[in-house]
């Protein structure tokens, strides 16, 4: 294998070049080749540019790109770095702002971002997206939270439990067995009548066995406080 060919694949200089082109088509090449190797496997080659805090300073300021397609996939390529290489507080800001998109996939990938900062000023931004319009922001944000919740003080913690207790009722079983999975960090005992009777209305074998899973860690973890 010719090593110094295969390293190249991974240089990011080129598309570094795309980001600043004029033309959103060949911006959204760049950003797209960026997120793909952000979210790829942690190699030699990539690992030193994507934990580079020069690399973020490149990138933060894009995710106010014009083209909306280009922010998606950097969006994207931030909350990897931020998961997997660098916790740069820095990213905050924008994806606050970006959890408004009217686009799905921008509002998910902006609102993973956050749930990496343990910061209880978040709480105002990610519980209302309990109420999503996509299923799937619902549920994934209400199982990334459970992550960062316990960092929050009591009564942010409370609003939280409120608000999964109401995604109980959601339309969609994914998001009723999120709701469950949040419970288990922030219910409390009165909570198990009420997802047991959750529970009886879940369909789909795997939804039912993981809202079980949840009520029982549920009260295991009521049973070591005592």
């Amino acid at each position: 294998m010719d090593l110094a060919k295969y390293a190249a694949k991974f240089d990011p200089t080129e598309a570094f070049r795309q980001l600043a082109d004029p033309d959103p088509a060949v911006r959204l090449v760049g950003a797209k080749w960026v997120e793909k190797q952000s979210r790829g496997a942690v190699n030699n080659f990539t690992e030193p540019w994507l934990k580079d805090v020069a690399t973020m300073s490149r990138l933060l300021p894009l995710l106010a790109d014009p083209d909306e397609l280009v922010v998606e996939e950097l969006t994207g390529a931030v909350n990897m770095i931020v998961s997997r290489y660098r916790k740069d507080a820095r990213a905050m800001p924008p994806a606050v702002k970006l959890v408004s998109s009217t686009r799905k996939n921008t509002r998910l990938r902006a609102a993973l971002i956050l749930t990496n900062f343990p910061d209880p000023a978040l709480a105002d931004v990610l519980l209302p997206l309990f109420t999503d319009p996509d299923k799937q922001v619902r549920a994934i944000v209400m199982k990334e939270t459970a992550n960062e919740v316990l960092s929050w003080p009591a009564d942010l913690q409370e609003r939280t439990r409120q608000a999964a207790l109401a995604r109980l009722a959601d339309r969609a079983a994914e998001v009723r067995a999120a709701a469950a999975t949040l419970l288990i960090t922030v219910g409390t005992a009165a909570d198990v009548p009420t997802l047991k009777a959750a529970l009886k209305t879940m369909e789909g074998h795997n939804y039912r066995q993981d809202f079980r899973e949840s009520i029982g860690l549920l009260e295991a973890a009521l049973k070591r406080k005592r």
